[in-house]
């Protein structure tokens, strides 16, 4: 069954750029693994597409993580990681991921701009 890790951020550029060191850092495993946007969690044909990965990751705005949107997702989210530039938002995200026992991870902002994926990925995994 895949693992989907959703990255929670402002925008998306940055982000990607840091999901896809994560996600060379679980390819260099052995891992087989994805990224795309989070809109694919509420996407029934999308998200079956993921299901013979290891790893999911995506990345979608930080709004966008509510008890509604986690209701509906055809995807359970096992790991939510937290940009630094929505760290101001943290409380009410580990909040929500704390009622869904979705594991909250708040990145540095030196693992982030360092795009250290190799590091993060071992604490997903």
């Amino acid at each position: 069954m895949v693992k989907v890790v959703l990255m929670l951020c402002t925008g998306g550029l940055s982000s990607q750029l840091f999901l896809k060191s994560v996600m060379r850092a679980a390819e260099d495993n052995g891992y087989k693994v994805a990224i795309d946007f989070g809109s694919v969690l509420y996407n029934r044909e999308m998200s079956a597409q993921y299901s013979g990965l290891d790893y999911l990751f995506l990345y979608a705005p930080a709004t966008e993580i509510t008890k509604d949107a986690l209701e509906t997702a055809y995807l359970t989210i096992d790991t939510v990681m937290i940009s630094p530039q929505v760290r101001y938002m943290s409380n009410s995200i580990k909040t929500i991921a704390q009622e869904y026992t979705i594991k909250c991870l708040l990145l540095e902002p030196e693992t982030f701009a360092e795009l250290a994926g190799k590091e993060c990925f071992e604490i997903i995994k």
